[in-house]
Parts: structure tokens; C-alpha cells; sequence
């Protein structure tokens, strides 16, 4: 879930992958995402990045979209990919995305749920320039954060504010287009999440 260099990031999830997929599936994807259900497209190609127990990926799937989910984690991606037909599982992370964008494919919808606050602050602009690059001329980029808790890895974990997020996306050539803010769907009081969608600027 976040950068080629820093290897101690998937290691943070590999060391309680089951723990961890088992609490991002007790919720929907209807629940964690109520923003997109007017973005998503009715047919074509999806990539979820960061796509941990495969919760997102696979509701998509059943939607009837192609889903390609990129996940570094070898702990969450075994036991997602395990649960997950008809999704296709890559090894592949932020902010470069080597694999994904080395095939040249262009995607109509693109999921970034809860991985940028593991992505460093020097690592924002080029994250979204690979996000970006990887759109179709008509796609969507959904994407929501939250800050840090206190009992997390400072060298993992990274706050980034709204204007931040919304500079990185300007540079890349992405237009912000819808923004929410929205409690914890499974319910912890200290988690409150921001979320953007984005398209390519005119």
C-alpha cells in the first residue's frame, strides 16, 4: 500500500494480513464509498490501487467491470485474490505503478481508498502524475484519506491537507470535481475520512 522504497509499509500488513482483511470486509463497499455510486461506470475497465482484502474490487466486479487490483501487501493480496474471482491481482505500488503503466493500458475508473496517507509528502505529485497518466481521456479518480493516528508508524503514516492533495492533482492535470467528508463505516471514532473525485482538465 504504498511506495517501491519503502518496503515497511506492505511489512506493517503482511504481519496481521488476516486481521486486517477480516475488518476492511465486515463492512460494504456501499458503506465505505456512498460518494461514488453516480461516478462508477456502467461498463469498463477498473483499477484499484491499495486494494487490500479485495472488498472494493470485488463489489466492482460483480457490477460487471473489469477489474485489475494492485495491492503490495503479500499477505492481504493472497488472501484477497483467494476471495476474489474474476478480479485480476498484480503486485504493484505508489507512486510509480511500474507494472500497470509499463502495459500501456488506460482505465475508466481508478480507486485509490485509503493509501495516500502511506505515501510521503515528496511522493504526492508524482503518485498523482501516475494516477493521472493511467486514465482514459474520460475516466474518474476516487480517492479518500484520513490523518494519522497517534499509535501509528510516524514514519509510515503521513498527513496530508486538503490543499496538498488538490495542488498534487492540479499539477497532474486533474480537475477536482466532487469532494465529502464522512465518520468511520466500521465505526472507530477516531478515523474521519475525506474523499475527492477527480477527472482529466479540459
Amino acid at each position: 500500500m504504498a511506495l517501491e522504497d519503502q518496503l515497511d509499509a506492505p511489512d506493517y500488513y503482511d504481519r496481521d494480513a488476516e486481521a486486517f482483511a477480516e475488518r476492511y470486509d465486515s463492512v460494504g463497499f456501499e458503506a465505505v464509498h456512498p460518494l461514488l455510486a453516480r461516478y462508477l461506470p456502467e461498463r469498463g475497465h477498473v483499477l484499484d490501487v491499495g486494494a487490500g482484502s479485495g472488498r472494493d474490487a470485488r463489489a466492482m466486479a460483480a457490477r460487471g467491470l473489469k477489474v485489475l487490483a494492485a495491492e503490495p501487501s503479500a499477505g492481504l493480496r493472497a488472501i484477497a485474490s483467494a476471495r476474489s474471482p474474476g478480479v485480476t491481482w498484480v503486485d504493484d505500488r505508489l507512486p510509480r505503478l511500474l507494472l500497470i503503466t509499463g502495459t500501456g493500458q488506460r482505465f475508466d475508473f481508478i480507486l485509490c481508498s485509503a493509501v495516500l496517507m502511506l505515501v510521503p509528502p515528496s511522493a504526492l505529485p508524482p503518485s498523482f502524475a501516475s494516477l493521472s497518466a493511467l486514465l482514459a481521456a474520460d475516466g474518474r479518480l476516487a480517492l479518500n484519506v484520513r490523518a494519522p493516528r497517534p499509535d501509528e508508524p510516524a514514519e509510515l503514516f503521513f498527513d496530508h491537507t486538503d490543499a496538498a492533495i488538490l495542488a498534487a492533482a492540479r499539477a497532474a492535470g486533474l480537475a477536482c470535481i466532487d469532494r465529502d467528508e464522512a465518520n468511520d463505516a466500521i465505526g472507530r471514532d477516531d478515523y474521519h475520512w475525506r474523499s475527492f473525485v477527480f477527472e482529466l482538465s479540459p
